[in-house]
């Protein structure tokens, strides 16, 4: 029967994921639908990541040894150029992937051929495996199914950042490898998966099920966290800030769009004055919050819950920050990065 179904290649990126790999292959293995084979690319890890993988006796697996780093985008450019079958998916290495969403990812294409990708919702859980809630539901649309065309997505990311969960991707094989070729772009750093999904989602549509169909991880070692705590602008705006300046992009786009876009940005800029207060930074924070001064600040906290957040950080830590309030601030920083950002 296996032979009967589309192949499904799963490509797992690795780097010193040693601690996670093992649960994460075996959620990969013992997955409904039978027709797989696995590809662990490795980046040239220093722990006992290879030993771990070495270690699981299933014929599907083919290890990839990379004799020296290639950097995070060039290992998922590997793994397009490993890939085989009909559909392929990039699987991180330390998440958890429930036992059917490659069953119903395949489904979905299947039912689907004018799609070309499609991602599902996640639940969160921490180092220990604890669940912390859920992200990934598509935005926009209602049902069990949320399509986009690029105009769709990019309109969609411009009002709510990013929230395709990458590592919850399924492409369809020949895409990936005849017109996407090359993960991102070394212009775009840890934005490249969102450059992906554009570049995706201008040759087909794509779609998201909303279901929370794997477990992803945050940890103090993922990058999800330290973007939390970072001070520099987000590289979601790298991005975002390439495809604005195209023409042909700008047509497809209304006054609204782009003012969607300043808010995200404003939001960025409170965020990071934030942190910037939890580090003793004062003078830059008090920098960052200039740009949260105008009248679409107030109309934005009208509007929806992250303009509220943004208006009500921004009026407090401006007051805390006049009155030179160090410890106190420091102190209110600490709390409020507790918020859920997005």
């Amino acid at each position: 029967m296996s032979n009967e179904l589309p192949l499904v290649c799963i490509c797992v990126p690795t780097y010193n994921a040693a601690v996670t790999v093992r649960e994460t292959l075996e959620s990969i293995l013992t997955q409904t639908y039978p027709n797989l084979v696995v590809h662990v690319s490795d980046n040239a890890s220093t722990d006992e990541t290879l030993i771990v993988v070495e270690s699981i006796p299933d014929a599907r697996i083919h290890v990839h040894r990379q004799s020296e780093n290639i950097g995070a985008e060039g290992n998922f450019t590997k793994c397009i150029q490993l890939a085989t079958g009909k559909y392929t998916a990039i699987f991180h290495a330390d998440d958890v992937y429930d036992p059917v969403i490659v069953a119903k990812q395949v489904a979905f294409l299947e039912a689907a051929p004018d799609v070309g990708a499609v991602f599902t919702g996640a639940r969160t859980i921490d180092e220990n495996g604890v669940l912390l809630g859920s992200i990934g539901r598509a935005p926009g649309g209602s049902g069990s199914v949320v399509r986009y065309s690029f105009r769709e997505l990019l309109q969609t990311m411009l009002l709510h950042h990013n929230f395709l969960i990458c590592p919850s991707a399924m492409v369809r094989t020949e895409l990936y490898q005849e017109q996407i070729k090359e993960w991102g772009s070394s212009l775009f750093n840890s934005a490249s998966d969102v450059d992906t999904w554009l570049r995706l989602a201008n040759l087909h549509p794509i779609a998201v099920l909303n279901e929370p169909l794997m477990r992803y991880r945050i940890s103090r070692a993922q990058y999800s966290h330290l973007n939390r705590n970072r001070t520099e602008r987000a590289d979601f705006f790298l991005v975002m800030d390439d495809y604005l300046a195209r023409p042909e992009v700008i047509e497809l786009l209304s006054e609204n769009d782009f003012r969607n876009f300043h808010r995200l940005e404003r939001h960025d800029s409170v965020a990071r004055a934030i942190n910037l207060t939890t580090l003793g930074k004062f003078s830059e924070a008090k920098t960052l919050l200039k740009n949260a001064q105008c009248w679409d600040t107030v109309v934005a906290a009208i509007n929806n819950k992250r303009g509220f957040v943004t208006f009500a950080a921004y009026i407090l830590f401006k007051f805390i920050l006049i009155l030179e309030l160090s410890n106190l601030s420091t102190s209110i920083a600490k709390k409020i990065k507790q918020i859920q950002w997005k």
